[in-house]
């Protein structure tokens, strides 16, 4: 048996901070996600490889300045909040398991009860490795990796590179033959659907065997539903899309998120259903809210059936 392992961000083309977004609706919907792809991997003894493009920091601070100005973090993490303490969830039928385990991670971050920290991917997936297994984090913003670096000192597990993640792939394939890659950009750049197809491509050359989970805004339907068939080409089998939106009716904001999932474990769609379900309604922020996965063609949609933007 695995040995048991600690509990433990508006889509515009500026400069994204993601401190100020850490811990709303798409940070929840990407980290429990992740938290059930690993722990899928955690099913098998043999160690696996963690690889992260795009880290930031591993830890952020509900109560900066940028945090509480923006305040995303009370629609999305804040929703599993009464009065300001994180409420962990009962062990029921009701309550999905792996969203319980989740929540128990973001509790003992914060000992003091007061939801005050919330974990980054870096913090998220070390807390489901084990003794031998890695994790590869690239964060191209110097004093962002030097904060990492602090973080994950005399952690043996851990390596830190201060590169472009986009030139990640040279990294693969790991020791190990087994891990999940995480592609998770600001889309800051007019390219970004583009450069994240590009490096794809040169990572599945190198570990086809992977498994690779990206996220992206669903602000453009169009732009996202040629990256979808793009991966869709290049993967072995049809990848997985999650979608989750808040059905939020506000203007300008970000309310629809996806996470597009290349050989995603056996089972994983399946056991993770309920738990989408369970974010759509907890997280929802209109009477339209909804979780939605499918498995993506390469066919491109007859122009009446082709996806709208919100």
């Amino acid at each position: 048996m695995p040995e048991q392992v600690s509990p433990f961000w508006s889509f515009r083309l500026v400069h994204y901070h993601h401190g100020h977004h850490a811990g709303n609706f798409a940070d929840v919907f990407k980290h429990v996600a992740l938290y059930g792809l690993l722990a899928a991997l955690n099913r098998k003894d043999r160690p696996w490889c963690y690889l992260e493009t795009h880290a930031g920091a591993g830890l952020y601070d509900l109560n900066s300045p940028g945090a509480v100005r923006t305040g995303e973090w009370r629609d999305g993490i804040g929703r599993f909040c009464d009065s300001g303490t994180l409420v962990q969830g009962q062990r029921s039928e009701k309550v999905p398991a792996l969203l319980v385990d989740f929540l128990e991670g973001v509790a003992a971050m914060n000992p003091g009860g007061a939801l005050s920290r919330y974990p980054g991917s870096p913090e998220v997936a070390r807390s489901l490795a084990r003794s031998d297994d890695r994790l590869v984090l690239c964060e191209k913003v110097a004093a962002v990796a030097g904060d990492l670096r602090q973080q994950f000192a005399g952690d043996r597990r851990v390596i830190v590179h201060v590169r472009d993640g986009y030139e990640a792939h040279s990294l693969l394939p790991p020791a190990e033959r087994r891990g999940l890659v995480l592609v998770d950009p600001p889309f800051e750049r007019a390219d970004e659907f583009e450069a994240v197809a590009d490096f794809l491509r040169r990572a599945l050359a190198r570990f086809a065997g992977g498994v690779y989970a990206v996220w992206y805004p669903l602000k453009n339907r169009h732009a996202a539903a040629r990256f979808e068939r793009r991966a869709a080409v290049l993967a072995t089998r049809s990848p997985l899309c999650l979608t989750l939106d808040t059905g939020a009716v506000g203007a300008g904001q970000l309310r629809v998120c996806a996470l597009l999932i290349l050989n995603a474990p056996f089972g994983f769609a399946q056991a993770f259903d309920p738990v989408g379900h369970w974010l759509a309604r907890t997280l929802a922020q209109g009477p339209r809210a909804a979780y939605t996965v499918r498995h993506v063609s390469t066919a491109v949609p007859d122009r009446a059936q082709a996806p709208s933007s919100p």
